[in-house]
């Protein structure tokens, strides 16, 4: 693969892989070294990438592959205070504290997620990647994509709608008594 080559077929990936390497690693300036360290990678690895089939694939796993290795490392170093960790952590105040909240609810609900819903809804509606794209990461066809798109939204309508109209029926219920 020549230099042009590289630079037209692997260095555009790097603007899609940033949103989801922030969302796992959770810090501008790893996610920044991350993906400047996998171009890097990726260029010391050019001959071999002419002889992939998939390279966008490829390329989406490796990704998060070194980013969950970077966690790892990152993790037996440092632990949380309350030994968990946290995903999709909004920065205090860059929005009010109701649009954080139900913000976190979604993201909570997503997590409860089977896997392939997961995976389906954070590539589409997190990550933004176009159908076509989802289809070449995950093998599966454009139309089941769609259906398992559509029943994960549902699910995590039904599951955000259920804590606040339990929510809303006990404010009711205390206005009452």
């Amino acid at each position: 693969m020549t230099e042009d080559e590289f630079k037209n077929s692997v260095l555009p990936y790097s603007r899609k892989l940033y949103p989801m390497l922030k969302r796992i690693l959770k810090n501008e300036e790893e996610t920044r070294d991350a993906v400047q360290e996998l171009m890097v990678k990726f260029w010391a690895k050019r001959h071999e990438l002419v002889k992939c089939h998939n390279l966008q694939g490829y390329i989406v796993a490796a990704a998060k592959n070194y980013s969950f290795d970077l966690l790892k490392r990152k993790r037996i170093v440092n632990f949380s205070e309350n030994g968990e960790q946290q995903f999709y952590q909004i920065e205090a105040g860059e929005v009010n504290p109701d649009l954080r909240e139900k913000y976190e609810q979604v993201h909570h609900a997503i997590e409860k997620l089977p896997e392939k819903y997961r995976e389906i809804i954070r590539l589409r509606d997190i990550d933004g990647f176009a159908y076509v794209e989802i289809k070449e990461m995950t093998g599966i066809e454009e139309p089941h994509i769609r259906v398992i798109l559509s029943r994960a939204r549902q699910k995590v309508k039904e599951e955000v709608e259920k804590i606040y109209n339990y929510e809303d029926k006990r404010q009711f219920a205390g206005k009452i008594l």
